[in-house]
């Protein structure tokens, strides 16, 4: 079976052209334009993944096979080609009712066809065959302009359903605008309507309980970060050259496309200047910017603008290392406190994400489940987290000795540790805190936040810091009173 790919090698043509320009329209779309005018940074990202899927684009579309009514005509027309003049014309007749049989030349070849008959020279078989590839030119153009807008809707509904997942994040984690962007990362899962109302729901929750969300805050800011909050510089225009691609550059000489510069078209373009009957076809081309030329590509610098903050001190910003966040499945943290659990995690997940931090959820009653969650993998385990109920009692060793584990593995050195519990259970062994305090000389810190008064004191004594939520009725109610 004939692919795209072979018949465009054989008409000259380039799909890259095609994939181009739905790329181009892709970022034209309006919700698109507006997110990519609106945050720049994320729209430059946006930007290379629609690039990226161009190049893709190209490729899919080169190997998609010819329907076989065109794959026919085209073979003809490569016989026909290789044909002298005399066998052409007692061609002639069969080749015109194959044509009639469905082609789109059939009526135009009809006429030349008569004339080539009538008068048989060279010129007239030239403008045969040329009319005749100029009709597969366009077929095989409409192909593949079909294919690439049925590729170019899908990934526009795909990433219109990231933007609007973006912007409820945006709304739920990062009400006050602070972030720098990140939670784009988090919006590319497949996040399904559902658990973006859930989503919804948790921010309502956090809104509602304030320090969930400071917790989160203090757990997500490097102590860089602080002293700068606290002593802000104002941000600085520095000019810098950026080097930008540009086919107006003679660098590099990278392939063959369509264009209306004379200097650089191919010698065979130039010759239908000498024919009559071509030279028509030539100054056609010409205007359409259709003349086979080869293309070359260089980089141009550009002077750009930008924002920066100086640097305090000289000093750069210490990165912080993942989270490992343990959450209390068991059934004493149903209701209340299961949602408080979800909505400070969601939070500690839009700061994770933020600042390119790796987030392992590992989920505890009596046995341990874990979850690594990313951009790439990880959401929908993120999602299916949201919507489960807790039930099971509670054991903190074997999460503790887990979360240990997973402090060896490289990527998880320096995470910070957060257990979410009721802290009702058992004291923990001498084994166990000697490895946490191991640990901490590697500067990794435990944080504990409880979620009920009766929580044990001397459990939460163990960790670096811990904070206390009362989630029973009296303390809900208490908190409302108080605000």
């Amino acid at each position: 079976m004939l692919e795209i790919g072979a018949m465009d090698l054989g008409l000259l043509l380039s799909e890259s052209e095609v994939a181009g320009e739905m790329a181009l329209a892709l970022i034209s779309a309006p919700k698109i334009a507006r997110f990519i005018n609106r945050s720049p940074k994320q729209g430059a990202a946006l930007r290379q993944r629609i690039a990226r899927w161009g190049e893709q684009l190209g490729d899919e579309i080169r190997h998609k096979p010819v329907p076989p009514a065109l794959e026919r005509e085209y073979l003809a027309y490569q016989e026909c080609r290789a044909m002298a003049l005399g066998t052409l014309v007692t061609r002639l007749p069969a080749l015109q009712l194959e044509l009639e049989r469905g082609s789109a030349f059939a009526g135009e070849a009809h006429a030349l066809i008569r004339q080539l008959l009538e008068q048989p020279t060279d010129s007239r078989r030239r403008l045969l065959l040329e009319r005749w590839r100029a009709s597969l030119v366009g077929e095989l153009l409409t192909l593949q302009q079909a294919i690439a807008e049925a590729e170019r809707e899908k990934l526009r509904c795909e990433i219109e359903d990231q933007l609007l997942a973006n912007r409820t994040l945006a709304d739920a984690l990062d009400p006050h605008q602070v972030s720098a962007g990140g939670l784009w990362d988090l919006a590319q899962g497949h996040w399904h309507r559902r658990s973006l109302e859930l989503v919804k729901q948790y921010a309502r929750l956090l809104e509602k309980e304030p320090l969930l969300r400071e917790i989160a805050n203090l757990l997500g800011r490097s102590q860089h970060a602080k002293e700068r909050e606290q002593s802000p510089l104002p941000p600085q225009e520095v000019r810098e050259l950026q080097p930008v691609q540009s086919d107006e550059v003679p660098d590099d000489l990278v392939g063959l496309h369509p264009a209306g510069d004379l200097l650089r078209m191919l010698p065979s373009e130039a010759a239908m200047l000498g024919d009559a009957d071509l030279e028509f076809e030539f100054y056609r081309r010409y205007l359409e910017r259709r003349l086979l030329s080869y293309q070359s590509r260089g980089t141009l610098p550009r002077h750009a603008v930008v924002l920066q903050t100086p640097r305090q001190g000289g000093e750069q910003e210490q990165r912080r290392g993942p989270f490992i966040v343990c959450i209390d499945t068991s059934g004493s943290m149903g209701g209340y406190p299961e949602e408080c659990a979800k909505a400070l995690f969601l939070a500690l997940l839009g700061l994770a994400m933020e600042e390119r931090r790796p987030c392992y959820l590992m989920l505890f009653s009596t046995e341990v489940a874990t979850l690594e969650i990313t951009a790439e993998t990880g959401l929908e385990q993120a999602e299916r987290f949201l919507s489960m109920s807790f039930h099971g009692g509670t054991d903190l060793v074997p999460c503790l000795e887990r979360a240990l584990t997973q402090l060896d593995v490289p990527e998880f050195r320096r995470a910070d540790v957060l257990i979410i519990s009721d802290f009702i259970a058992q004291n923990l062994p001498h084994a166990l805190l000697a490895r946490m305090d191991a640990q901490r000389r590697l500067q990794t810190r435990f944080h504990a936040v409880a979620l009920s008064r009766h929580a044990k004191r001397a459990l939460l004594r163990v960790f670096d810091r811990s904070w206390l939520l009362d989630c029973g009725l009296r303390g809900r109610l208490l908190r409302r009173w108080l605000h």
